[in-house]
């Protein structure tokens, strides 16, 4: 078992994302770090110019994804605060027990911005970095000011480039993530399954989030939020017929599997087709209308499908969800072409106080040794803390690397932690060796070449930073090199041995201290899976709600409610694979993780296919006194085991025999519409379903705790 989850963390090393290989910005922030340094050789001020480059490279970091709005927020954040940490850095750097304990500060600080965001973390990161390379310099206060305003106009500069490459740039970051909703959904259409619903929901979330915090036209921004809620309703007749193509017991007989699976296969290529136009129909470009005829036509197609099944037995209810599909698709061509289409929903964004607000909150939330946020910060700073003071305590030139080192590697869970020190040694002796290759094999006195290395550098390590760490390593270590070659005139062999032997140590620490003080996902997955059982519990409510009010429900609030499921779900997966990459066996087994993965999915699958009943009209009678009571049973079924995992470390301590488990009423009910399973209708059998898949869950994973003493202690 161990050896399987390490070599999968080994795996990760050398694991590649290509859609996550940032051309345009890495080439965007290229020339944000190339001309301070022209300018710099222009003018005879090179070290300036250099001074400038790395305040833009900072920056460029900060501006590396997300929407233009989110983009500049962060970018002049990462400004500000990259400013005052050089400023600080400076001026500590004449005291030795000073700058152990700024360094050990901002380091702390940096772990806990992880709170508020994932950029603002790395903002942190890189901050800290600068302060510990500027402090090996102190300078008095004119000094320090003049480096301080160097470093802010680095970053203003990047930030007006960022600015004028996105008025050019052919679609926005908002564009390309409705696309992708669209690509997903293609996807699953042609082929539905576990990971493609999950994919789909990641896209959905993404999309929505970056809508939400957009200043893109109105215009613009109002037709790919109509993208968007067009591609949520579809999705839930698209889950309906996937159902049905599947085999499902509770939609056996109602529908033909064949004849739903080969509807699907043929409304994949019309969502890919949207996923490819979306920037045109945002920008209501003419090139736009072939696709809006085409979505005419699937429509009408669809339309005549449906009617020629109606009356034909097993293709009539398939039939109702082909009819849903083509008036969706119909409603969003006509809510595309129409020039006074409905407003989009309210901005609804929060003021620059609430959002201080906000970040206030999550900071609080976070200061207690229960957060593992709280719990990084403080590793963090006690990593920098003790690698700052050996680099100032050695007589080591090159010791800085340590907390450097250090800073870098350390993260929240072991499975980064891990994988990035691999990676980042590795990437570090990479870099080591081909910068000093590079500078002892050029000789460069007017400092153009090395000028010409830190912009391809810099390039590439924003074009990889987050496509493979290791390769992110290597160019950002060279860039480094070549950097600090300008102030350090060494010789470049014992140069490069320091640093390989001063990276090794850093990385050492790192785990060192991650190890004596972690923090095991498998600690947090019970928390994670729980909400996961409780999103379900509030979306299964939501739709039986749309009964109890005579399928006049609230659309917002079930979309709410949906976005929640995908949000929860998304996270408790997220936390299971850390978990089954850990070198820990988790009290846990992953088999029980796993199924209660999948049992939430076939438990939200159903949802959504009863939800689109509700909204094809065919949902108007209220529950029977039987529905009723097997639904209140679910209810209660999936609280208790909401509170199962939020109680226990260990395994669940669900028994099928339990009051709960075996109450006659409910069986009773149960029984007999099973009996009379061929009179029912959907709604009847969806309920069915819902009720096995909870008991199926709580046998299985009973089963899977009563035999782990056993099936543990071969491993």
């Amino acid at each position: 078992m161990i050896r399987r989850r390490t070599w999968r963390s080994l795996h990760s090393v050398i694991e590649r994302d290509r859609s996550s290989l940032r051309v345009l910005p890495g080439l965007r922030n290229g020339v944000g770090i190339l001309v301070p340094l022209v300018w710099g050789l222009q003018s005879g001020h090179l070290l300036s110019g250099i001074g400038v480059a790395v305040g833009a490279l900072v920056a460029g970091f900060a501006g590396n994804a997300g929407t233009a709005r989110r983009r500049l927020r962060t970018m002049l954040f990462a400004t500000a605060w990259m400013s005052v940490t050089t400023f600080v850095g400076a001026l500590a750097g004449h005291l030795a027990w000073l700058i152990v304990a700024v360094a050990a500060l901002s380091a702390w600080l940096a772990g806990m911005m992880l709170a508020i965001s994932q950029p603002s973390g790395q903002v942190g990161l890189l901050a800290t970095n600068a302060l510990i390379l500027i402090s090996t310099s102190p300078e008095p206060l004119p000094g320090a000011l003049y480096r301080a305003c160097l470093v802010a106009c680095g970053g203003l500069l990047q930030t007006a480039l960022m600015l004028a490459v996105d008025l050019v740039r052919p679609q926005s970051a908002e564009a390309q993530s409705v696309s992708n909703v669209y690509r997903k959904l293609g996807a699953y259409a042609a082929s539905p399954s576990r990971q493609t619903d999950l994919d789909l929901a990641a896209s959905l979330v993404e999309a929505s989030d970056l809508l939400r915090d957009s200043y893109m036209p109105k215009r613009h921004r109002s037709r790919l939020v109509r993208l968007l809620d067009g591609a949520e309703q579809v999705r839930m007749y698209v889950v309906a017929l996937a159902e049905i193509a599947r085999g499902r017991s509770y939609a056996q007989e109602l529908g033909d599997a064949a004849f739903a699976r080969e509807i699907l296969r043929q409304c994949a290529p019309i969502f890919s087709a949207l996923g490819e136009h979306v920037w045109l129909i945002a920008q209501g470009d003419k090139r736009a209308q072939p696709l809006m005829y085409i979505l005419e036509r699937a429509s009408f197609e669809l339309s005549a499908i449906a009617q020629s099944a109606q009356g034909v037995r097993r293709k009539e209810e398939t039939a109702a969800h082909i009819e849903a599909v083509a008036r969706s698709l119909m409603a969003l061509r006509d809510d595309l072409v129409q020039s006074d289409a409905r407003a989009s929903r309210p901005e609804g964004l929060p003021s620059p106080a609430s959002k201080i607000k906000q970040a206030w909150q999550a900071l609080k939330s976070h200061l207690t040794w229960d957060s593992a946020i709280f719990r990084h910060a403080i590793r963090v700073a006690v990593a920098v803390g003790v690698g700052e003071a050996l680099a100032v305590a050695s007589p080591w030139p090159h010791a800085y690397w340590v907390p450097l080192t250090a800073n870098i590697i350390l993260r929240p869970d072991f499975t980064s932690t891990f994988t990035r020190g691999i990676a980042r040694v590795l990437g570090t002796m990479a870099g080591l060796v081909l910068a000093t290759a590079l500078l002892a094999a050029v000789p460069d006195r007017t400092g153009i070449f090395a000028s010409a290395c830190i912009v391809v550098f810099g390039s590439l390590m924003y074009m990889w930073v987050t496509y493979n760490y290791a390769l992110f390593s290597c160019v950002l270590t060279a860039l480094m090199v070549v950097l600090l070659s300008v102030f350090e005139r060494q010789a470049a062999i014992p140069t490069m041995a320091d640093r390989m032997l001063a990276t090794l140590v850093g990385s050492a620490l790192a785990i060192a201290i991650y190890l004596m003080w972690p923090t095991w996902q498998h600690q947090q997955v019970n928390r994670a899976l729980a909400q996961a059982v409780e999103r379900e519990r509030d979306y299964f409510r939501g739709v039986l709600g749309v009964f109890a009010e005579g399928g006049k429900g609230s659309p917002r609030r079930l979309a709410r409610e949906r976005q929640a499921v995908r949000v929860s779900r998304t996270n408790a997966a997220a936390a299971v694979r850390q978990v089954l990459a850990e070198p820990v066996a988790p009290p846990m087994s992953a088999h029980t993780m796993v199924a209660i993965l999948v049992g939430m999915h076939r438990f939200s699958d159903t949802l959504l296919s009863l939800e689109a009943y509700t909204w094809e009209g065919r949902a108007a009678r209220p529950l029977t006194q039987g529905e009723q009571a097997i639904a209140a049973w679910v209810d209660r079924a999936l609280s208790s085991l909401a509170e199962e995992l939020r109680g226990g470390a260990g395994e669940l301590a669900i028994d099928p025999s339990g009051e709960l488990w075996r109450e006659r009423s409910v069986l009773v009910h149960v029984e007999a519409m099973e009996m009379n399973w061929r009179d029912l209708d959907v709604i009847a059998r969806a309920v069915v379903r819902l009720y096995h898949v909870i008991r199926t869950l709580a046998r299985v994973t009973h089963e899977m705790a009563a035999d782990a003493p056993q099936a543990a202690s071969p491993e």
